[in-house]
């Protein structure tokens, strides 16, 4: 194990993707915090794929509250649409 001099926390801590991959957690890891430790261990494929299908659902679940618009085309006319150019 190679240990590192300790290090003074100011704002944060950054991690090097270097240390990372030298670990073998790959490209997604996980963080659990308790009192004294901070711990970082590769996510595994099932968390990874929750998480994403936790995220697509709720892109999904954007549009179907959503209020009617007012213009027809509104994909077409997406800069008129956001930002009020061309009225």
């Amino acid at each position: 194990m190679l240990e590192q001099p300790p290090v003074e926390v100011q704002q944060g801590i950054w991690i090097d993707a270097r240390w990372i991959r030298r670990a073998g957690l790959g490209s997604r890891v996980k963080v659990a915090v308790r009192p004294g430790e901070i711990r970082i261990s590769a996510a595994p494929d099932e968390v990874v794929r929750a998480s994403q299908a936790e995220g697509w659902e709720v892109l999904r679940a954007l549009g179907q509250d959503a209020p009617e618009g007012r213009l027809a085309e509104a994909a077409r006319e997406h800069d008129r649409y956001l930002y009020g150019k061309g009225r």
